[in-house]
């Protein structure tokens, strides 16, 4: 395994010498355009960056699917995670969420013309993000825990500060973003990010740093 230092991905970098099909640059900027105002828009940025280091040569659709997976949060009306009182792992809702984003998502492609062979590619690693499954299933959700833990340190932390759950809630939606991967080579990059955001987690709970700037109120992972 590389030292994270080697594998880290460059902002929205493609891989060199790869090339895309003119469908998925296309739906790619646009798709960039549909999370400028997502409040998470980061943490889905960085896992499909993190789905090009997982798997270099992945299918297009993957790398969409990995770039759209929680837009349904974006979409008013879909189901709410209680923090202080349910399970992160709690499958009524996870299932309800990751189904509704499937669902969302492809309507979107197909409302920008893609291709169909695109639309039914993202249904499944889409609704396997939280879980995984498949082989595809399980790369996306170990993209989406890396960039979770890379990104939304902040967004836990503040959590806590708001009383939206307590700390030790908190830092158990970390510890289960990172536990939950069940591809295993991706642990080691995942690691050094659950170490740091239970750190900054820890102290802004003890008083010892000021709490984040708001991130955003929206549950999310």
């Amino acid at each position: 395994m590389s030292a994270l230092s080697d594998v880290e991905p460059g902002w929205r970098a493609l891989p060199a010498g790869r090339t895309f099909s003119p469908e998925l640059l296309r739906l790619r900027e646009a798709a960039f355009g549909w999370l400028e105002p997502y409040y998470d828009r980061i943490h889905l940025t960085r896992a499909a960056d993190w789905m090009l280091v997982l798997a270099p040569d992945a299918p297009e659709h993957l790398l969409l699917a990995a770039l759209m997976h929680d837009l349904e949060r974006s979409v008013p009306g879909g189901p709410v995670l209680d923090k202080a009182n349910m399970a992160w792992d709690d499958v009524a809702y996870n299932t309800a969420h990751t189904h509704r984003s499937a669902e969302v998502v492809s309507a979107w492609l197909r409302d920008h013309g893609a291709p169909e062979a695109f639309v039914e590619g993202v249904q499944q690693p889409i609704r396997e993000h939280e879980f995984g499954g498949s082989p595809e299933g399980d790369l996306m959700q170990a993209a989406d825990s890396i960039s979770f833990l890379e990104t939304n340190g902040d967004l836990v932390s503040t959590w806590a500060v708001r009383g939206e759950c307590t700390a030790e809630k908190s830092e158990e939606k970390l510890r289960w973003m990172y536990e939950r991967i069940r591809l295993e080579r991706a642990r080691p990059w995942a690691l050094p990010y659950l170490e740091r955001s239970v750190d900054q987690l820890r102290r802004v709970a003890a008083g010892e740093l000021d709490a984040p700037a708001d991130p955003g109120r929206a549950p999310g992972s």
